[in-house]
């Protein structure tokens, strides 16, 4: 019985050391010159069968592709005037747009080449909320044109929110991608941000360009100081009454209202604003 197991085992032994060799030598086997080193592609793929004394005919070498030309660089050519330019028709408009896409837009920037100085792009950097990480940053203001206010780098650079040529490309932008609802953040006349200024005379020119390019407007009212139902119910009267009378365009676009951010309004003034029976 010991001898049996013996015999087993050196058996064993040797069918394992000559598998091992086996797999030794292959690895050390190079293909030989003239033949491919790569793995099988389109040089082996299995050859056409041809009749014997026809051989198939040489492949004459095909030529690189040439590169493609770069895109020319987008840029918002100069202009004289300020407002919507009706003579020009809004490029692409075989383009559809989706009401259910939506992006939020603001207009409160200004640039020293129309403005005399930069407006929202030098805001104040915004600190960190967790103190030990925002000591390692710098503080102060933003200091344009290189440093921005802005977490991405604009293509068109610090732009004027009101030069019409940015604001017809913008339109451009959203249609390519398929957007058909620009949701303006917008204050009531004579308020702005801590940062900004007063832009609501700037609302005709974008609801006129925006019709241009079917793309329908709805306001973001902003949250500012002492805002509660009845300042709210007059935003809203104003928007319809008067912003979309201007424009003419009050019937072709169902407007959007949305007083979102309502940490300044309490749930019993919203109740008298939204409620059926509320007295708004």
């Amino acid at each position: 019985m010991a001898r049996r197991r013996r015999r087993a085992c050196i058996a064993l032994f040797l069918v394992l050391l000559f598998a091992f060799g086996t797999l030794m030598g292959l690895r050390t086997l190079k293909a030989p010159d003239g033949l491919p080193a790569l793995g099988p592609g389109p040089e082996l793929a299995p050859f056409e069968r041809r009749p014997e004394g026809n051989p198939a005919p040489a492949r004459a070498p095909a030529a690189p592709a040439a590169p493609p030309p770069p895109p020319p660089p987008r840029t918002a050519a100069p202009r004289a005037s300020l407002g919507p330019a009706e003579a020009d028709p809004a490029p692409r408009q075989s383009l559809r747009v989706y009401s259910d896409l939506h992006a939020f837009y603001y207009s409160w920037y200004g640039s020293p080449r129309r403005e005399g100085h930069y407006i929202h792009w030098d805001h104040v950097m915004v600190p960190h909320w967790d103190p030990k990480i925002s000591a390692s940053y710098p503080r102060g203001r933003h200091s344009p044109p290189d440093d921005l206010g802005s977490s991405f780098y604009p293509e068109l650079g610090p732009y004027s929110s009101r030069d019409p040529d940015v604001l017809r490309e913008h339109m451009t932008q959203l249609k390519e991608a398929a957007i058909g609802v620009l949701v303006l953040s917008w204050y009531p006349p004579g308020m702005a941000d801590d940062n900004g200024e007063p832009s609501d005379d700037l609302v005709p020119a974008i609801l006129d360009t925006a019709h241009q390019y079917n793309i329908q407007v709805a306001f973001h009212i902003q949250p500012y100081k002492g805002r509660d139902d009845i300042t709210v119910h007059d935003n809203i009267k104003y928007i319809i009454d008067t912003l979309t009378v201007i424009t003419e365009k009050k019937s072709s676009l169902p407007w959007l209202i949305f007083p979102l951010c309502w940490l300044l309004t309490t749930n019993s003034s919203l109740s008298l604003l939204l409620l059926r029976t509320g007295k708004r």
